[in-house]
Formats: C-alpha cells, sequence, structure tokens
C-alpha cells in the first residue's frame, strides 16, 4: 500500500515478500553499529521481524516504518518511517538505507516528506527523533528537516544513551480545532485511498485492540476489508472524540 510519493521516492508498506531486503538491510554493519542487530539472519527470519515490527504497527497505529524504493525503477532503498516507542512520550522520526544507497540525499528527502506528513496528514503536534550519540550524519539529516538537539540523554526506549532531536507545534491547536481534523481525517481514511492508510490512526488504542489481539493476518487485504466494514461510518459526527496519549481519537462501538 502506497503511503506518499517525493520527486525520486515512493514509500509504502512492506510485505514479506520484502524479507531478502530488510534480511541485507538489518545485517549492514552500519545498521548493528548505530541501531541494534536484530539477530535476523535467513530470510525466514526478516518475513517474521516484517510481520512482528512493522506489519502489526500499520494496524495498531496507522503507521510506521515503511519501504523506500526508487520511484522511477521500484528499487529497494532502505527504510523510513514514524513509530510509537514504549518508553518515549511521543512519535519519532527513523530511517536506515542500505550503504549502497547512501550519498544520494535519500534520507533526507524521505525523512522530509514523512515529517510533512506527520504534521499534515496525521495532524502530530510533537516530533521526536533519536540517534547513537556519535552519530551525526544522521542527527545531521534530523536537523535539516526541522527538528532541534536537545543534546544527549538516557531514554526509557533505549539501552544506552541517545542523542535527542524534538520539534512541536509553536502554537498547538485547541480541543475543538483537534477534534474537526480528526474528523476530517477520519472521513478521508474511509472515502480516499490516499488516505487509506491512516484510518488506524483516528481511532482509539482500545478499538485497535479489538482489532488485533489474536490476529494472525496483518495483510493489506485484511485492513482493507477492515475499512471498507466501517465505510458506512464516514460521516457519523456522534461518533465520540475521546483523548489518548496519542491524542484525540474516536471511540467505535462494539461490533
Amino acid at each position: 500500500m502506497e503511503v506518499l510519493q517525493t520527486e525520486r521516492l515512493r514509500l509504502r508498506w512492506f510485505t514479506e515478500a520484502d524479507a531478502p531486503s530488510m534480511r541485507a538491510l538489518l545485517n549492514e554493519p552500519a545498521w548493528i553499529q548505530n541501531i541494534y542487530d536484530a539477530e535476523v539472519r535467513s530470510d525466514e527470519q526478516a518475513a517474521e521481524w516484517i510481520r512482528s515490527r512493522l506489519l502489526a504497527r500499520y494496524w495498531s497505529l496507522g503507521y510506521g516504518f515503511w519501504a523506500v524504493e526508487g520511484l522511477d525503477n521500484g528499487e529497494f532503498l532502505g527504510l523510513c518511517g514514524v513509530i510509537k516507542r514504549e518508553g518515549l512520550d511521543h512519535p519519532d522520526i527513523g530511517y536506515g538505507f542500505l550503504s549502497r544507497h547512501w550519498g544520494h540525499g535519500y534520507a533526507r528527502e524521505a525523512a522530509t516528506a514523512t515529517f510533512a506528513y506527520c504534521r499534515e496528514v496525521l495532524g502530530m503536534q510533537h516530533i521526536l527523533g533519536t540517534t547513537g550519540p556519535e552519530n551525526h550524519a544522521s542527527g545531521r539529516v534530523l536537523l535539516a528537516i526541522g527538528l532541534e538537539d536537545q543534546g544527549v540523554q538516557q531514554t526509557l526506549a533505549h539501552e544506552g544513551l541517545s542523542r535527542v532531536y524534538e520539534w512541536r507545534e509553536d502554537r498547538p491547536a485547541g480541543d475543538a480545532a483537534e477534534i474537526a481534523a480528526l474528523r476530517l481525517r477520519w472521513h478521508a481514511a474511509l472515502t480516499r485511498e490516499d488516505a487509506l492508510p491512516t484510518f488506524s490512526a483516528c481511532v482509539t488504542p482500545d478499538v485497535v485492540a479489538r482489532w488485533v489481539t489474536g490476529r494472525e493476518d496483518f495483510s493489506e487485504q485484511a485492513y482493507r476489508a477492515l475499512v471498507r466494514r466501517h465505510a458506512p461510518l464516514a460521516d457519523d459526527t456522534h461518533l465520540p472524540a475521546v483523548p489518548t496519549p496519542l491524542g484525540w481519537r474516536l471511540d467505535l462501538p462494539l461490533e
């Protein structure tokens, strides 16, 4: 499922078919040094990593880490996106690219588009980025897209120290404006192909938990079926909006 495009790149959902590319990325020396060693050594392990670490988050958050590929040839370049980690109060932007594709500005281009998507499509008003304390190359990307360096910190999301970068809206919208924007995103997610990936980002964590608990099929086809089932609620202004740790979300009735 496509999420967004830039001048040179397409960002889309990963699928299990991306396992060989993901295995290669997770075993890049720079990934292991600067991020962590996922101990994924086979395509089968990579497919399981994609299922558990990526596909499930598309359902539970309405966003995640997306595959980055060349717009002209479809070649896999790396990943970029935004997730909400345990131990961080706000979503953070992350990225990683195969070393043979370094030096072309892909990380900055993908991160710039992701940052705009977070603000303009997902309505986020507070976004983080984290790197290793000495990973200055990644830090320069975060600074270039508009985040500010908050220094080296110990976060609950990482075992060692991290350098934390932050952006927050200077004039956050009031509750009424946020709820109105949420209802517009909800309508778009149920009626427009380009907004489809944001569907899960419109509802409360409790609702999402009902969808994902015990589920094994996190495919795009199953996700689309879930969206179609809720399409009649696109214009339901009576759905209650409630505050959650992720912001205002709609609370859907039990099915």
